[in-house]
């Protein structure tokens, strides 16, 4: 594992999940693609210079997605819309929140209201979620992310 300091340019496309730390100083886990990474900066922090990266706020995103899409909940969060976003495991002002990219994966639940996500490459995550409430997720922001995409084409 890498150690790093407020660095969100980890976060983009190659992005498999955030989640929360709390050891010594770090504060999250950054897991990609490429590697593991522990930031001192909190994971909302980390989104919202994702975020910032892309001319917008996190408060932002959550707002025009919840209106685009009329959702109230678990909002996705379309970091560069027309490329990539990521999905809470529930409200993501609760701690144990793990923030999940478009990415596939697989769900095996181990109990309820737990499950184990497991990405194609092998890497895994224990999340307090359901499978049903994953896969819902992973739907919500896969669509969202289509209908972003199709919304700004037919300008």
């Amino acid at each position: 594992m890498k150690d790093i300091k407020g660095d969100s340019e980890l976060i983009d496309n190659q992005t498999l999940l955030l989640e929360s730390v709390f050891k010594d100083k770090v504060k999250t886990r950054i897991v990609t693609t490429h590697g593991i990474y522990n930031s001192e900066e909190s994971i909302l922090n980390l989104l919202e210079d994702a975020c910032n990266r892309f001319a917008s706020t996190l408060e932002g995103r959550l707002k025009a997605t919840k209106k685009l899409m009329n959702y109230s909940v678990k909002t996705p969060l379309l970091i560069e819309p027309n490329h990539f976003g990521a999905f809470p495991t529930m409200s993501y002002r609760h701690v144990e929140c793990v923030w999940i990219f478009s990415h596939p994966f697989n769900v095996e639940e181990v109990s309820k209201g737990k499950s184990v996500v497991l990405f194609t490459n092998g890497i895994s995550v224990s999340v307090n979620a359901s499978k049903h409430v994953l896969l819902k997720q992973h739907q919500r922001l896969h669509t969202t992310l289509n209908i972003y995409g199709i919304y700004h084409r037919n300008k």
